[in-house]
């Protein structure tokens, strides 16, 4: 039975009841009452059922659409990182975030065309940390870890910028399914990487991804006793930042951050 039949047999149920009690009473109040009991019984879970299906996840499409190119920016896959922008910048972004973490989709739409042009000017270097604490938050289990995973195969694979811009682009709702392996795969063949990219999604990268989590996580979490790690954690030249401010990015190129 799903869930919705379950829901309208337990109204059935509730109605039936409500009825019993009502004629019960006796007189016709009691069929009054046991009435009025039923018509709002119906309205209070006619309402539940409208809520729930306005609160549903839309169902993803069939394939993930890619992102439009940007701006170019040198990019290099160093360990369980994807390092971007000149190395030698004066100024070093580093970004944790989780692609089923609505925040971070937040964050990349405010701040992304500025980090990746401060990329491509040599402004910065703009380090970014693939993490999944949301692994939980998709249906089935697991997007975070799995397109984490992929991120980095798509760095080594030469098309990190638009697959990672895709991913926010057609970010999937917190609560609902995510993209599935095949479709993760399908999108780096549509930006240009071959088989070596296909070969290390379906490898996966789950070890990886959960050790690079907790590191992240305890080092995070050391630099502010008052902190708890979550995404998007960003740092600018080592110091954890707080981007409720605004101007945070601003000023981190304008070389008032230090």
């Amino acid at each position: 039975m799903s869930g919705a039949e379950r829901t309208e047999d337990k109204r059935k149920r509730q109605a039936a009841q409500a009825v019993t009690a009502a004629r019960g009473g006796g007189g016709g109040r009691g069929v009054i009452a046991g009435v009025a009991v039923v018509v709002a019984l119906i309205i209070v879970i006619g309402v539940a059922l409208v809520v729930q299906h306005r609160n549903k996840p839309s169902p993803l499409a069939a394939a993930i659409s890619p992102a439009a190119a940007g701006v170019e920016y040198r990019v290099a896959p160093q360990g369980d990182t994807i390092v971007t922008g000149n190395p030698q910048a004066p100024v070093t972004i580093d970004i944790y975030e989780d692609f089923m973490c609505p925040i971070c989709g937040e964050f990349e739409k405010l701040y992304h065309p500025q980090l990746a042009q401060a990329a491509a000017d040599g402004k910065a270097k703009v380090v970014y940390h693939p993490v999944a604490i949301l692994d939980s938050r998709s249906v089935p289990p697991g997007y975070s870890t799995l397109a984490a995973g992929a991120t980095l195969c798509a760095a080594q694979a030469g098309v990190f910028p638009r697959f990672h811009d895709s991913l926010y682009v057609s970010q999937p709702t917190e609560g609902g399914p995510g993209w599935t392996s095949s479709q993760l795969q399908r999108l780096g063949r549509a930006l240009g990487a071959g088989n070596g990219f296909t070969r290390c999604v379906q490898a996966g990268a789950g070890q990886r991804i959960t050790a690079a989590t907790e590191t992240a996580s305890q080092y995070i979490s050391g630099l502010r006793s008052d902190h708890q790690f979550g995404t998007p954690s960003v740092l600018v030249n080592g110091k954890l930042i707080d981007i409720s401010n605004s101007a945070w990015l601003d000023q981190a190129l304008g070389g008032t951050q230090h």
